[in-house]
């Protein structure tokens, strides 16, 4: 499974940061570029899921494995791991006490995607405590679940940036 569109995604996360003059400036522009990944982020992974779906319906069970653990393969070769200590952008946001929460919850997010394999192979939390499996509810209420933790996921990143769009230089 190739998704279109994925090393951009990813290369805002790889880009060297150029310090402006204006570093409060700066940062608010690149939460809402790093925002806006994020979101982007969540339609194409929804879609690919979607899809997995259909391969599964149409063509059973390992056709829908297969596309989840090249998904996955290729979730690795963009080694979302070392985002937090790698990334320049996230530390570059994270220089900043008031932008730190905003890094944190687009690293998590990032973090979140990579779990894909439990689509298939794994459990999902639909609540706390509550875990279920593909064994027991199905894939469409797996790739549901899984819908719901991209979305929760993407409202986090939201809440923050929501946040930075009301600070001011101090």
């Amino acid at each position: 499974m190739d998704i279109p569109g994925l090393s951009t995604l990813y290369a805002i996360l790889k880009r060297d940061i150029d310090r402006k003059n204006d570093v409060f400036a700066q940062r608010k522009e690149l939460a809402a570029e790093l925002m806006e990944n994020c979101r982007e982020w969540s339609r194409l992974l929804i879609e690919a899921f979607h899809g997995a779906v259909s391969r599964w319906e149409t063509e059973g069970r390992s056709a829908a494995e297969n596309d989840i653990s090249n998904l996955e393969r290729d979730f690795l070769k963009l080694n979302y791991y070392a985002l937090q200590s790698s990334s320049p952008i996230l530390l570059f946001l994270s220089g900043d006490a008031q932008f730190a929460p905003f890094a944190d919850a687009c690293g998590e997010f990032y973090r979140s995607a990579l779990g894909v394999k439990r689509l298939v192979f794994g459990d999902i939390q639909t609540h706390p405590d509550v875990y279920v499996s593909m064994q027991q509810v199905g894939i469409r209420a797996m790739v549901e679940a899984w819908e719901d933790e991209v979305e929760r996921m993407l409202r986090a990143v939201t809440h923050a940036h929501m946040h930075i769009k009301t600070l001011t230089p101090q």
